[in-house]
Parts: C-alpha cells; sequence; structure tokens
C-alpha cells in the first residue's frame, strides 16, 4: 500500500497542468514540428514534414450538401447589415409584468 501512494508522488502529479505548475514545460498544440532550428536562429522547413491534404475530384460527384428543404432561395450577395436587419426583425415583443 505505501509503495504505490510512494510512486505516485514521486513521479508525474495527477494534477492539471497550468501555467503556475508548470515553469520550465511547454504543453504545446500537439501540431508536431514541420522543420528544425539552426545555429544561426534561423528556421529550416523540412518538406517531408509539412502537411499536404489530399482532396479527391469531385467534379461527377452525385451527392449534395444537406440543406433542409423549408429554406428559402435567396439571390444576390448577402451583407452584415442585412443580417443584422433580420435580427431586428426576429425580436420578440417585451413581456410587461
Amino acid at each position: 500500500m505505501f509503495g504505490i501512494t510512494r510512486c505516485i508522488t514521486r513521479g508525474a502529479s495527477r494534477m492539471q497542468l497550468t501555467s503556475k505548475r508548470g515553469h520550465n514545460f511547454y504543453k504545446g498544440t500537439r501540431s508536431g514540428a514541420m522543420g528544425r532550428h539552426t545555429k544561426r536562429g534561423g528556421y529550416f522547413i523540412e518538406w517531408e514534414k509539412v502537411r499536404s491534404f489530399v482532396v479527391p475530384d469531385l467534379a461527377d460527384f452525385k451527392l449534395l450538401p444537406y440543406v433542409s428543404r423549408s429554406t428559402q432561395k435567396t439571390t444576390g450577395a448577402f451583407t452584415a447589415k442585412d443580417y443584422f436587419k433580420k435580427a431586428d426583425a426576429v425580436i420578440p415583443e417585451k413581456i410587461s409584468s
């Protein structure tokens, strides 16, 4: 019983890693390095480590993205002013108490 608790306290803590606890540790974003640092302070990109996304050709693709049948068709450009005009029209009346 005492051996198990002693090992946990000696090793990594089970507590949340915050900026106040891990002073010499960078948590990171799990993104990985795409290159390496040079001796003179530069950064050398290793192109075999750079992520590349392969997208298939969708020219003759039959399926469409899901859109509800009850949506209204719109024409022209939709701007932020149009959005706020519609948002003002949808606001319900205030309930007087």
